[in-house]
């Protein structure tokens, strides 16, 4: 993980700015969690294959949810369970100061905290609780429920930090737990990959939008594939006021064939513009390799059905 990121002492600090989480550039409680968690997934030597720990993208669908009967949860392995463990190891020990610092740090998300508020609110209760009898009754006790998680949930930008209740402190635990997991599945996502793509010259339109073009060499001439790099809407708002706004960006690839049928590949998203650029740059890399065994970066679909 320290090659794609750079040097080792350099590397949470490029993590964090890679995936937009610019406010934890220059937070020093952020870095040494960030850091942790890298270097101990570095240092798993039960992982054969790196890209297992971008499991950790699910881990808010995982993490911090209780067994249930009904409901057979994935399993995330050996390796990312004791990556997700040590996580909230080391935000439980923090002080309530530098866990504050860490969330205004990831600009950890309002509706993120309040999850896990619910998440930490049944593991303390044995499971969730309803009392309503009917469809009706149920929708209002959801309506109502929302309020009074949000209540709750403001209490740790109302109060000092050293005056958090339990559960409001643990569900910030698990948010952050979350965030920076995800982070690591992105290191894994770079460690993975081949070697850096090379760079295209990239024109903006506008700061919302990006795009460059080159020639692929697909049989008969060669196909002008072009690249192009979105902002997209994104309606997520941090817990606390001084965190840094994230963001979402959109890439995809398209080109016309040689019988002039046009192609659009959306590729999907990234946290940033440049994790955006680096999937688009990468996805182009692999169809000047090969046009006909590229895949998405992301989704691993062929980018062109075999001939």
């Amino acid at each position: 993980m320290s090659t794609a990121l750079g040097r080792t002492e350099g590397r949470a600090a490029a993590l964090c700015q890679y995936t937009g989480h610019l406010g934890a550039v220059h937070s020093p409680a952020t870095l040494a969690v960030v850091e942790g968690a890298l270097g101990f997934a570095e240092n798993r030597d039960d992982v054969n294959d790196v890209r297992e720990f971008e499991d950790l993208w699910s881990a808010s669908a995982l993490w911090g949810h209780l067994p249930s009967e009904h409901v057979t949860l994935p399993d995330l392995g050996e390796a990312n369970t004791a990556v997700l463990e040590l996580l909230q190891y080391l935000l439980e020990r923090l002080a309530p100061e530098e866990l504050r610092e860490v969330a205004i740090g990831m600009s950890v998300e309002q509706h993120v905290v309040g999850l896990a508020l619910e998440l930490v609110e049944e593991t303390a209760h044995g499971g969730p609780e309803f009392r309503a009898g009917s469809m009706a009754g149920f929708e209002e006790e959801m309506l109502l429920n929302d309020d009074r998680v949000g209540d709750a949930v403001d209490v740790l930008v109302w109060d000092a930090p050293g005056d958090w209740p339990s559960l409001q402190r643990g569900a910030l635990v698990l948010a952050l737990v979350w965030e920076i997991a995800a982070l690591v599945g992105y290191a894994a996502e770079l460690a993975a990959a081949p070697g850096r793509p090379a760079e295209l010259l990239w024109q903006a339109a506008g700061t919302g939008h990006l795009c460059a073009s080159v020639r692929v060499p697909v049989p008969g001439p060669g196909v002008l594939v072009w690249a192009s790099i979105d902002r997209k809407e994104f309606e997520g708002r941090p817990l606390f006021s001084q965190a840094v706004h994230l963001g979402a960006w959109g890439w995809s690839l398209d080109w016309q064939t040689t019988d002039g049928t046009p192609v659009l590949y959306t590729g999907g998203r990234g946290p940033s513009r440049m994790a955006a650029r680096w999937r688009a740059e990468r996805a182009v890399q692999d169809l000047l390799a090969d046009p006909y065994r590229a895949k998405s970066p992301v989704s691993d679909d062929w980018l062109l059905p075999p001939p």
